[in-house]
This record gives structure tokens, sequence and C-alpha cells, in this order.
């Protein structure tokens, strides 16, 4: 069996085991990983809640994590293990992911354009029964769009 798909049952396993420790801490298992930096292989928990990560989830998740990874499944293909927030960058593709973050500002990209527009931005805002999310823009106008309609959600800060 070939390392990529040995990796990819690997995180399988590791969500399967640790999906219902980290929702009975507060937190939501986004992912877990594998990762190269600076020649060391990675292998990272990604973990979030309404209102942001702290350190102290980080150390609560890797200290029931650590030892089942690796003593519990057998898991030892990485040189060093991380649990992280998701950083700004990571996209944000359900509603259970846009309910976390409604409120804060975030840029939606749309796969075709409605009336010459892809892009819209604001605070986020979802309508959990009709599966819709969308923004508040800066005028005060609520947009939504079918989450199915959207290519691209990304979390910003405004200074």
């Amino acid at each position: 069996m070939c390392a990529k798909t040995t990796r990819k049952m690997n995180r399988d396993r590791i969500k399967e085991h640790l999906v219902p420790i980290a929702e009975s801490v507060g937190v939501v298992l986004l992912d877990a990983i594998y990762t190269n930096e600076h020649g060391r292989s990675i292998l990272r928990l990604i973990i979030d809640k309404k209102g942001g990560i702290t350190t102290g989830d980080c150390e609560k998740i890797s200290e029931v994590a650590d030892p089942l990874i690796s003593d519990t499944l057998g898991i030892t293909d990485f040189d060093v293990f991380e649990v992280s927030s998701p950083g700004l960058e990571w996209p944000l593709k359900t509603i259970a992911d846009c309910l976390r973050h409604e409120g804060e500002y975030a840029h939606i990209r749309l796969y075709q354009a409605i009336d010459k527009q892809k892009r819209f931005s604001g605070a986020l805002t979802v309508n959990e029964e009709s599966n819709e999310v969308g923004v508040i823009d800066a005028n005060g106008n609520t947009i939504m769009f079918p989450l199915e309609d959207i290519a691209h959600i990304r979390r910003d800060v405004l200074f």
C-alpha cells in the first residue's frame, strides 16, 4: 500500500476516533492533515469553535489525541504532532462552518455572477432553514445565496 493511501486511511481513523472526543470538550475537529515543513513530517489536527480557539483548547485536544493516535491507534508516521486553529485562510464550506462564524467579516465568491458581480463582502449571515449563506454589506443590505452557488467563503479582519 502506498504512503498516500496509508495516510488517507490514518486521517479517516483519527477523525473517526477524535470527532466525539473533540465535541465532548466543545470543539469541532475539522481535519487531520499531513504536511512537510523544514524536512519534517507533521500531523496537524485542525479544530474550531464559535468564538475562536484558545491555546487551552489546543492543549486539551493534544493531551487526549497524542496518546490515542500513537499508542491506541498505533499511528507513528509523523515526526511532529500539532493541534491548531484553522486560521483566517481556512475556507468555510458547510452551514455548520458558517454558523460558527456568523457575524464575522467574510468574503463570498460565487460560481456565477449575479448582475455582473461574483464577489460580496460583509458580516456573515446564515439562514439554516433555506440552506443559504450571505453577507450584510456596509450599507446594511442583506444578500443571501444558496450554499451550492458559493464557490468560496473566507473570513477576514477589518482594521
